[in-house]
Parts: structure tokens; sequence; C-alpha cells
């Protein structure tokens, strides 16, 4: 079964088939860590990728918190404007009134029950707080309190030169999109936490670029290759390798190498360079993480007037058979 990948403003992996388009709503299972108001989890379903209902210009509906795109997005569908053109709302977010968007066409088999309204991106996910759970996601205008988040046993991940609420001051190289870090073996690399990427045909999925292949080769890794997909880029139609990993457990870390949590479930994408700009062009070794590594993660609070990223150290529940998570 192939992964169709449309790019928007993400990449987001599509899988084929899944049937039904109802929202997947649970019980809010835990207060606020970091101040803010709870907004009820959407998802497509079987999906991982975070939505929550917003307004914009008095329209409301699903926005996806998308932590890998780097702009803000309408539905071209629901507002008026040729595509692509920039348009400023009133946006129903902490702290912000109104907002740029551009008019976007989300060509995607999956959407939640009511469509998908827009995406909000680092552009403005830099601005604010948000805190996911396994059912509810807080969006705060508050910054996180580190000793309260620590002694609740979350693990920090520092963001400086990747994501911050001012990246100028972090000094940041890179897109401003948050990070952690993969250990295999003796390679070690950061990875961005792409929330907008549903991997669900490949658990776990994790795009690598050509740099890091080479990398994992040359330190004697034995990669499995699983599959061939088939992808939809800007650049059209691509073929890429799916592997597994035979010898190693991924280790996540933060950046002073503390590990967090680690597992054997997960696969390997190589992307191929190509005009669409992302890890894919980067001559360093990168990586991009799907949407199921938030079960992974537990609890997830990005947090970046501190610059950090909290992970609450382990998974929700992982299926029987998959094992190797854990301390």
């Amino acid at each position: 079964m192939a992964i169709v990948r449309i790019l928007s403003l993400s990449l987001a992996a599509i899988a084929i088939p899944i049937l039904g388009f109802s929202m997947d709503l649970e019980r809010t299972d835990q207060g606020p860590l970091c101040g803010g108001r709870p907004y009820a989890r959407v998802s497509v379903p079987n999906g991982a990728s975070p939505y929550v209902e917003l307004t914009a210009d008095g329209v409301t509906g699903p926005f996806l918190l998308d932590y890998g795109a780097t702009r803000s997005s309408l539905s071209a569908a629901s507002f008026s404007g040729p595509d692509g053109s920039m348009r400023t709302a009133a946006i129903s977010l902490p702290g912000i009134e109104r907002a740029d968007f551009h008019l976007a066409r989300y060509y995607l088999l999956l959407q939640p029950g009511k469509g998908q309204l827009g995406v909000i991106g680092d552009d403005l996910l830099s601005q604010f707080t948000v805190q996911l759970t396994d059912s509810t996601a807080f969006l705060s205008a508050e910054t996180c309190q580190p000793e309260e988040l620590l002694a609740r046993g979350f693990t920090p991940v520092a963001q400086n030169g990747f994501f911050s609420s001012d990246p100028a001051k972090g000094g940041a190289r890179l897109p401003n999109v948050p990070v952690v870090f993969l250990r295999l073996g003796d390679v070690r690399v950061w990875a961005q936490i792409d929330t907008g990427y549903e991997d669900f045909v490949y658990s776990r999925s994790i795009d690598i670029n050509q740099a890091l292949f080479d990398r994992l080769v040359g330190n004697g890794a034995k990669l499995d290759r699983v599959q061939d997909i088939d992808i939809w880029t800007c650049d059209g139609r691509e073929h890429w390798p799916v592997y597994r990993v035979k010898d190693r457990l991924l280790s996540i870390e933060n950046e002073q190498g503390r590990q967090i949590v680690e597992t054997n479930d997960f696969h390997l994408i190589v992307k191929s360079a190509n005009t669409c700009g992302g890890i894919a062009d980067m001559p360093e070794p990168a990586a991009q993480l799907g949407a199921s590594f938030l079960d992974l993660f537990g609890d997830v609070i990005f947090d970046p007037r501190n610059t950090i990223v909290w992970l609450g150290g382990g998974p929700r529940g992982d299926p029987a058979g998959n094992g190797g998570d854990g301390q």
C-alpha cells in the first residue's frame, strides 16, 4: 500500500484506503500545566495530527496545528480570494487578535468531519504555548514554569537555533521548526517534529535525507528495504524507499544526550532531493518525524518563549508485540 503525500504547507502523508470522515473526540484528561484554554483534539480516522476548532473572520471549523509548516493558511474553498493570495483575518488564538494567512487549496484525501478550515503554522505557533494531551490541546498566552514541569517528570529539549518565539535572537540558521534528537547506534541527529505529517501506513515514519542515509550505511547499520512508496510533491510523482533498521533501537534524546524513550517500532523513508525545500536539500544529516511519534512522547508542551519543547517521557500505550519502548 502506498502513501500519497501532498505538499501544501507541510508534507502530509495520507494512507489509502481509510473510510469515514468523522471527528474523533475524547474526554479531557487533565488540566493545563502552562495555563490556557482547553480545546478538544480533533483528528481524521486513525490519525495522530492535532486539529482544534478555531474561528477566523466569523467562520468556525477545524484547524491543523502544524509544527512542520512555516506559514499559516486558510482554506481557499471557505474564504474569498485567489489561491495563494494573502488575507488578514481575525483569529481566535491566545494573545493574537489578527494574523496574516495565505489562501490555499487542501488536496487531502482525509480531513476532519467538518473539513479543514485552515492551518496554524510556526509563524503563529511560535507566539504562544501549546500543550498536547491524548484528547485535549491547551493553547496559552502564558509561558511555562520549568520547575513545575521538571517536578512532574517532563524532560526539556532545548530549542536553541531551532524553534523560538524570536528566531533571530536564538541564532537560528534553520527553519523555525521544533526538534528532538535521535540516536541510532553511534549516529545522532536532530529531527523536526512535523505534527502535520500523518504517517498511517508505516508506523512512526522518520523521513531522512541522503546525507543521513549515507552516514548510517557508513556506520554499519543494517537497513532492510521493505518497499518503495509513491509520493506526490511539488516536483510531481516520486518514488521513495522505505527501510527497517535491523540491529539498532531508536533512542529519543534531548540536546544533552539524555534518553527520554526508545523504541524498535519505526521506519526510515529516504527523501530525494528536489526543488521543494526542507531536509531533503540539506547537505548535513537531518530527519523529520511523523505525527504518530506524539503518542510515543506522551504529553508534549511546545514552549517557544522559553525556547523549550517538553516531553512527558513515555508512550500513552504501546500496541502489544511492538516492544522496545521504555525509559
